[in-house]
């Protein structure tokens, strides 16, 4: 197999296109994954139905999953999506053979040997395509940058969000058949190819300003098209059980003058409709002042009124900056049957004091709720009786955040020390340690991107 390489370094300051050219009227770009557990066979059914698609986004990456991928990658593993190579061994084939572009945030804190992975299924496959790369990376003083081949975003995990502008440039100089980037706006990742094919440019506010409603709509997937809507008690939102099992993965139509039409795939189940479109804008808490929806069909629904905002170019980026905050302990157990919350109490206090024995004063540190009984409430509902008496089947959950590693791994043991020590009727207990990451966020002025191109050829 020949592999081809090629790389580029530049700032982050968006320049306006040079005489951007219109590729298509028309372009239709499909969401393959809205988070990073979502379903490939959900993807492929997408490009099995919808044949004119030009694009599908796999959105894969968040700041809880960016910061999964940054443990996993200072521990020696990967830093990118380990779920890469089971996408792409079901969807390369199809999507190569149809010409339907794959762009992905799947790179995540390591992008380029995200590309490898996909380069090397590919292989595997017999297929022949090309990969680029759009990430960030560290420039040092000077003003020079390395790529080196195994990369961390930046120095200790910093990774910022970058826009569209990367993703065009890499399908401008590639026109690769799978596009791979790091932490990305989520809705850049559809607003790009919009760009690139329609002929659109930065200061076209608003056509950019269309473009991310639809991204922003298309982003989480099956939300808008009946995905966590169903609900029985709402007549509006009782789906049958066969509408919510084959829901279609949504898809917009946008044309070069900026009409927007979000569409499910004909003859699918779940619902495209008013309600579930305005339900996502609203979960994207994005400006949504002036903007409609007129449903077409049960299919397909018209999109407009998106305007720019008043400072359309901000003059920082945000980033992510890895911590460490501590250890994290749990631990749960089920009770059932009679007085089952009166002895989920009991353990509870039984933990607690084995912690206290331990570790004099950690036990201050520890979370306690009960799953059927006051966890979806802000605070403990107390001693209400009658409440209690209605619960006949709930489990104990304790969580601890420590400074330390071994008071971690106290509470997962004396957890487990129930079975014998505690109350009757226990079961199912779950315990587990780990080291807690958050990502603190800062405004910066400056950042560094790379674009690269792999090819390989089949012999």
């Amino acid at each position: 197999m020949e592999k081809q390489t090629y790389e580029e370094i530049h700032d982050c300051l968006i320049k306006p296109r040079i005489n951007p050219q219109r590729r298509k009227d028309k372009v239709y770009i499909g969401c393959g994954a809205g988070f990073g557990g979502d379903r490939p066979m959900a993807a492929k059914k997408l490009l099995n139905r919808v044949k004119e698609l030009n694009y599908i986004v796999l959105e894969c990456l968040a700041e809880r999953t960016l910061a999964e991928r940054y443990q996993a990658m200072a521990s020696g593993g990967d830093g990118y999506d380990s779920n890469i190579s089971e996408w792409m061994s079901l969807l390369l084939p199809l999507a190569v053979d149809r010409g339907t572009c794959i762009i992905t945030n799947m790179g995540a804190m390591d992008p380029v040997s995200a590309r490898e992975k996909v380069l090397e299924v590919a292989s595997s496959l017999g297929i022949r395509l090309s990969v680029a790369v759009a990430h960030e990376v560290f420039v040092n003083e000077s003003g020079s940058g390395s790529l080196p081949e195994k990369l961390v975003n930046m120095e200790g995990g910093v990774s910022t969000y970058l826009g569209a502008a990367p993703i065009v440039a890499c399908l401008e100089r590639y026109q690769p058949n799978v596009l791979i980037t790091s932490r990305v706006a989520d809705a850049a990742l559809f607003l790009a190819p919009m760009v690139y094919e329609l002929g659109w440019n930065w200061d076209d506010l608003e056509l950019l300003a269309q473009g991310s409603l639809a991204g922003h709509l298309l982003e989480c997937g099956c939300q808008l098209t009946g995905g966590y809507f169903m609900h029985p008690a709402d007549k509006n939102r009782n789906l049958s059980f066969p509408n919510l099992l084959d829901l279609s993965l949504p898809y917009a139509e946008i044309s070069s003058s900026g009409e927007i039409c979000v569409m499910k795939a004909e003859g699918s189940g779940g619902i495209l409709n008013f309600g579930t479109c305005a339900e996502q804008l609203l979960y994207e808490v994005v400006d949504f002042r002036g903007v409609t929806f007129q449903p077409l069909s049960r299919s397909k629904v018209l999109c407009i009124g998106a305007k720019p905002s008043a400072h359309p170019v901000p003059d920082k980026l945000l980033q992510l900056i890895p911590k460490h905050r501590g250890w994290k302990g749990w631990g749960e157990i089920s009770y059932g049957g009679y007085e089952c919350v009166k002895r989920a109490k009991a353990a509870e206090l039984l933990v607690r004091s084995w912690m206290e024995e331990a570790f004099p004063g950690v036990s201050s540190c520890v979370l306690s709720y009960i799953i059927g009984l006051d966890s979806l409430k802000a605070t403990s509902i107390g001693n209400h009786l009658s409440s209690w008496r209605a619960s006949e089947d709930i489990r104990l959950r304790m969580d601890g955040l420590f400074q330390e590693k071994k008071h971690a791994q106290q509470l997962a043991k004396e957890f487990t020390a129930l079975y014998t020590n505690g109350p009757a009727g226990g079961g199912g207990i779950s315990t587990g340690v780990k080291k807690e990451i958050f990502l603190e966020k800062q405004l910066s002025r400056t950042c560094f991107l790379a674009d690269r191109g792999k090819a390989n050829r089949s012999q």
